[in-house]
């Protein structure tokens, strides 16, 4: 049923994209790096979600590496973007796109917390609940304040019907652009499978 209720999502998400509703849905705030230098000679772009179990290897096992060696190096830029199609993980990324007008710091925070007691949140729907705890008081309160502002929807659906119009039809897929070429890469892939395509472009 779970799969079912995914795949409907995302042929919405087409349907949206196909009557070319997303020439009106325009980005607020376009995210620069969640981690790394905008002027690092490569720049990954993740579509992902919080409630994917995929998702959650992939951020745990590849890309907190990827953010160390080579995003905090100054080689990559990695740029998160929301691609929601579980039950609870559009509130989700709603909190992370709030914590993120913070700062990326607050916003790997987060998103480290979603991932690390995903199989909790997402059995329960508490979701708020798993930014409170990883966000210093003031920060929660802040975030709280910016859940208000309506342009985090826009933000979302934007990311979400960019990522079908580029072809994404399931997370995590990653797309690596480097010297003007982007190269589409799907599913989960381990560290030594991502090192190699990104060492390839040094």
């Amino acid at each position: 049923m779970e799969d079912v209720r995914r795949t409907g999502l995302i042929l919405a998400l087409l349907l949206v994209a196909a009557c070319g509703s997303s020439n009106r849905v325009a980005r607020t705030d376009a995210p620069g790096c969640n981690r790394g230098n905008p002027s690092a000679p490569v720049r990954l772009e993740v579509f992902s979600d919080y409630e994917c179990p995929s998702c959650r290897a992939f951020y745990l096992q590849t890309l907190k590496l990827v953010f160390t060696n080579y995003a905090d190096t100054g080689k990559v830029c990695v740029i998160y973007r929301e691609f929601p199609t579980y039950e609870h993980s559009r509130e989700a990324a709603r909190f992370a796109r709030a914590a993120l007008r913070l700062g990326p710091a607050q916003w790997g925070r987060v998103a480290e917390a979603f991932y690390q007691s995903q199989p909790d949140w997402s059995a329960t729907g508490n979701v708020e609940a798993v930014v409170a705890a990883a966000l210093a008081a003031d920060d929660f309160a802040t975030v709280r304040r910016h859940l208000l502002d309506p342009s985090l929807d826009t933000i979302v659906d934007a990311d979400a019907i960019m990522g079908v119009q580029r072809g994404v039809m399931g997370t995590p897929t990653s797309f690596i652009t480097a010297g003007g070429k982007t190269e589409k890469v799907d599913g989960a892939l381990t560290y030594a499978s991502m090192q190699r395509h990104l060492d390839a472009l040094f």
